[in-house]
């Protein structure tokens, strides 16, 4: 028995006050109750009138409970703890409300010839059950308050997770890369610098035939590990503090030139954001235009980067692919790494496609 009276106390409350819940209760409570003066006037400008009234009437007893509960919160100096404290709290500003009720009855009669034929006189066992009604409505209010706020927790704790696994997509994309240019400096360039000395070593001292096709393979691998190679980690491992973002991303395109037309455009003011933004922008566009290449495949690039006074970039990439239907669209792994970027730099994605009418990536993000 003891603990089911306890059950029913902690039920009870203490509650905190929501003034903005308490404001709808209370409203919709006294609005819904005067509502149907309105029903009874003809339409037009009487029964405009006789809805402004109802909804001032219902307004004032919904003030005084959610002004209330702000200024008991702020200025009490009792115990916020208190179960007994708190009903007192509730049943005085009830006791208000009851004490209004008169009042908007005979405000609505002379206004409106509204008589409320509903007993409500302010008697103990009226004030009793209307004190546990309120109770009752907080407590519900409360605990579907507690539910969405938990619900909402969970979504941010969910919306955080994602965003950590992609900061993680991106983090072991780029130490991949890096490991990979790392190797292919150190190793491979190194590798083929000894493999040029050695032919050099051995070169005229065979027949000219000979001499000369070790001439060539010579030239080919000073080429590839000068040009091919370097161009290789640039794309791998951008130094974008050391040069520019259009300088990167011409090294990047040059790649494609020969299966599709590519036109770039880069603004000064994008040139001057810092690294880790660039950076983004530059593996941004490099997955577009993989997904262009593979997935289209397009015959026309236009690419936009601008950064306004504000600070406001926009990335735009379309194509003149065959397109897709935006719904029907499979995510891959460009595509979560696109969005992985898109997250870092708190951006947004919006993507405009149709079958037949190409292809357009549009990501923003505010430095």
């Amino acid at each position: 028995m003891a603990a089911r009276i306890r059950k029913f106390i902690k039920l009870i409350g203490p509650y905190p006050y929501n003034p903005y819940l308490l404001f709808l209760f209370f409203f919709s409570f006294y609005f819904s109750r005067y509502i149907r003066v309105v029903a009874y006037l003809p339409a037009g400008p009487e029964r405009w009138r006789a809805g402004g009234l109802v909804l001032l009437a219902s307004a004032i007893p919904a003030i005084i409970f959610s002004l209330g509960s702000i200024l008991v919160t702020r200025f009490r100096f009792w115990s916020s703890k208190s179960t007994i404290a708190y009903v007192l709290e509730v049943a005085f500003f009830q006791y208000l409300n009851l004490l209004y009720l008169p009042l908007i009855n005979k405000f609505l009669n002379e206004k409106l010839g509204y008589v409320d034929k509903t007993i409500l006189a302010l008697s103990k066992n009226i004030f009793i059950a209307s004190l546990l009604l309120v109770l009752f409505a907080l407590a519900l209010m409360h605990r579907a308050e507690r539910k969405i706020s938990d619900r909402l927790d969970l979504a941010n704790k969910l919306v955080g997770k994602l965003q950590s696994e992609r900061e993680g997509l991106v983090q072991s994309d780029e130490r991949l890369r890096r490991h990979t240019s790392q190797f292919l400096h150190d190793r491979v360039q190194s590798d083929l610098m000894v493999v040029g000395m050695k032919l050099k070593s051995i070169s005229g001292q065979a027949s000219p035939e000979v001499n000369e096709v070790i001439e060539r393979a010579i030239q080919r691998l000073e080429n590839t590990r000068a040009a091919d190679l370097r161009d290789l980690i640039q794309i791998l491992t951008p130094n974008l503090e050391a040069g520019t973002l259009q300088s990167a991303l011409e090294i990047l395109l040059e790649q494609y030139m020969a299966t599709m037309e590519v036109s770039l455009k880069i603004d000064a003011l994008t040139e001057k954001l810092e690294s880790e933004l660039l950076l983004g922008i530059f593996r941004i566009i490099e997955q577009a235009m993989l997904n262009a290449l593979v997935h289209g495949p397009a015959h026309r690039v236009q690419i936009s980067v601008t950064t306004s006074a504000e600070g406001v970039t926009d990335i735009i990439i379309s194509d003149d692919g065959p397109g897709i239907a935006v719904e029907a669209a499979t995510a891959g792994v460009g595509s979560a790494i696109i969005d992985s970027w898109v997250g870092i730099l708190n951006g947004s994605k919006e993507i405009d496609s149709a079958p037949g009418h190409g292809y357009r990536l549009q990501v923003t993000f505010l430095k």
